[in-house]
């Protein structure tokens, strides 16, 4: 549930990007008021074809319920409602199968744990509903019901007010940006912290590391001062070479 909460809202913002503000906010409303909407009479639909469950939990359901015909279930006791399932070994697979299961379906607790990771009834309880006439799709968590679904849809969203209804604010205020806080045109100076990793001047303390540390080279003639660019070398080898033409 939260990666579908998340991905929802990756979907309702992607579109948001470099807008204005105003532009911005009301892109936002309106895809959300689609979103409503849309699921709102998806799951309408569904309620009135007699659905029940979501298909997430119904597939799982029914996966589960294939699983439960080799289980064999012993009821250790009735009044509460507490029974052990034995799954026979799987040839198929390495150490797989020939496990004993505690299920206690009045404190809704199982050995296996699936049912506490994804509130649908795992194939050991849909063993024991099925030898003692029990229904299983009971113990189904209500989040997964269409109902639950529709409401949560059910609010309508009301169309927004035109500019001018908007009410006037109480107090304007302008906001400015700090000066001090505008970078600079260019490669912003490093201020990283020296260590004992650096070679050169390792007396230096870290606060005179922008002014006093190791200066770029030349990748041409190793020296400090210029670059490959503004290289005298190069302008002297272009020079000549022009000359010898």
């Amino acid at each position: 549930m939260t990666t579908n909460l998340s991905e929802c809202f990756n979907g309702v913002l992607k579109g948001a990007r470099s807008l204005p503000i105003t532009a911005m906010v009301r892109f936002t409303f309106f895809k959300v008021n689609s979103y409503f909407d849309a699921r709102r009479n998806l799951t309408l639909d569904q309620l009135e074809a007699g659905q029940e469950w979501c298909k997430y939990a119904m597939d799982k359901f029914e996966k589960n319920q294939a699983k439960e015909k080799d289980h064999m279930v012993t009821r250790m006791c009735a009044q509460a409602r507490l029974y052990k399932v034995d799954t026979p070994g799987n040839p198929l697979s390495n150490g797989g199968g020939q496990h004993t299961h505690k299920v206690d379906l009045r404190g809704m607790t199982y050995t296996c744990g699936k049912w506490q990771a994804y509130k649908i009834p795992c194939s050991h309880v849909i063993a024991i509903c099925a030898k003692y006439k029990h229904d299983a799709q009971q113990f189904i968590d209500p989040c997964y019901s269409v109902t639950r679904r529709y409401h949560s849809y059910e609010p309508v969203f009301q169309p927004l007010k035109d500019r001018l209804a908007w009410p006037e604010p109480e107090e304007t205020r302008v906001v400015m940006p700090n000066p001090r806080l505008i970078r600079n045109k260019g490669r912003p100076k490093s201020t990283r912290i020296r260590n004992e990793m650096d070679e050169d001047d390792r007396e230096l303390p870290g606060s005179l590391w922008i002014e006093n540390g190791p200066k770029s080279r030349c990748g041409l003639c190793r020296q400090e001062g210029h670059n490959r660019r503004t290289c005298p070398t190069q302008n002297v080898e272009s020079t000549s070479s022009g000359v010898a033409s």
